[in-house]
């Protein structure tokens, strides 16, 4: 099943995706529905050190980065933040098995916060100056990495831009 837009689908060829998260089953059947649909390259990480260190020493920039947030070692929320001070113009999504139940993890910047997790991560990231543009609960499915693909697509097409004037 393709993206329900044909255009969408000649745009994911444009896509060099970094994916982060620390489940290793996650990422490497994102990664076989990612090529399958035609994303240009897809590198996997599997906490938060290694996606930023990926992401600074890529032959090509990603141009999308799909973020989990409770991740051993750097989480999700302290990558986006050395991504936003390194000046990251990527296209953000976040994911989360975590959204309304906190891991029982103290170490997780986020496990004491009381309320949905992935809206707080969308304002911080944004308020840093990152393009988050919409956030997904685990578990991840194939429609849903369609949904997350075609909102980039159309978030970045020129039609967009167009606004029609109001006579």
């Amino acid at each position: 099943m393709m993206s329900q837009n044909p255009d969408a689908n000649a745009a994911y060829a444009k896509l060099h995706v970094l994916l982060v998260d620390d489940d290793e089953f996650l990422l490497e059947v994102m990664k076989v529905t990612l090529r399958d649909l035609g994303v240009a390259s897809i590198v996997l990480a599997k906490n938060g050190f290694e996606g930023l260190n990926k992401y600074r020493q890529a032959q090509v920039r990603p141009n999308l980065i799909i973020c989990d947030l409770c991740m051993p070692q750097l989480g999700g929320m302290e990558l986006l933040s050395h991504l936003a001070l390194d000046g990251c113009q990527a296209d953000i999504l976040i994911i989360s098995g975590h959204n309304l139940v906190p891991p029982v993890d103290q170490h997780w910047a986020l496990a004491n916060y009381n309320g949905p997790i992935l809206n707080l991560a969308e304002k911080i990231a944004r308020i840093q100056g990152l393009k988050v543009h919409a956030s997904f609960e685990k578990p991840i499915t194939r429609e849903k990495i369609i949904e997350m693909l075609d909102l980039v697509v159309a978030y970045n097409s020129p039609a967009k831009a167009t606004i029609p004037s109001a006579t």
